[in-house]
């Protein structure tokens, strides 16, 4: 189901999604995770309920915490977040030589 947002209000996560904690790659450290994430790969710190375990920890990397939900990232299901990131992925990878 998805409704019309204001485009000042926060965009909340969607309930059993994680799409964020899956789809990106992650440079910097996460705790139990000290080289990161490649992408597509589930991030240690996302729980069975599809939560982030240190949502609000400082050791929480700063771009995940950069990282705000929005109605064009998270569509109106996890299948579209999660494609909806990985093309992202896809797209601003480094040029390769």
């Amino acid at each position: 189901m998805s409704t019309a947002l204001d485009p000042n209000s926060v965009h909340a996560c969607r309930e059993s999604c994680g799409a964020c904690c899956i789809a990106p790659s992650i440079s910097s450290a996460i705790p139990g995770m000290p080289n990161g994430k490649p992408a597509g790969v589930r991030c240690v710190q996302l729980g069975e309920d599809l939560r982030c375990a240190i949502f609000g920890d400082p050791r929480r990397p700063a771009c995940c915490t950069g990282l705000q939900p929005s109605e064009s990232m998270c569509g109106d299901s996890r299948a579209y977040a999660l494609a909806w990131l990985t093309q992202l992925e896809v797209d601003t990878q480094p040029e390769r030589a």
